[in-house]
């Protein structure tokens, strides 16, 4: 299935989304109006392993000449640093921002 039609989609069931093979375009006639994706169960072996080897490769990286790089590169380059701790703090700044008060 290479895309769905916006009709069809009150047709598809929850088996039948997940089966999708990824990202799949929603078309009202010839305009894509949307994307689907399933949201599939995350392989937590294969994502520990992943961070494993980023942990591993970050070791020999050189903040400071990662830095020097960064700025030569201009001002379309983010330079935050998305280290464990700093991801940690923005995660929960959102979610005091979005709670109910």
């Amino acid at each position: 299935m290479n895309h769905i039609g916006i009709r069809d989609l009150q047709k598809l069931s929850g088996e039948t989304i997940q089966a999708l093979p990824g990202p799949t375009p929603v078309k009202s006639g010839d305009r894509t109006v949307a994307i689907l994706i399933p949201l599939k169960p995350v392989n937590m072996a294969r994502l520990e392993a992943a961070l494993a080897q980023a942990d591993e490769l970050a070791r020999g990286r050189d903040p400071k000449a990662d830095d020097e790089a960064l700025r030569a590169m201009g001002e379309d380059v983010d330079p935050t640093n998305y280290d464990e701790e700093t991801v940690r703090k923005l995660l929960e700044e959102g979610r005091k921002m979005w709670r109910k008060p």
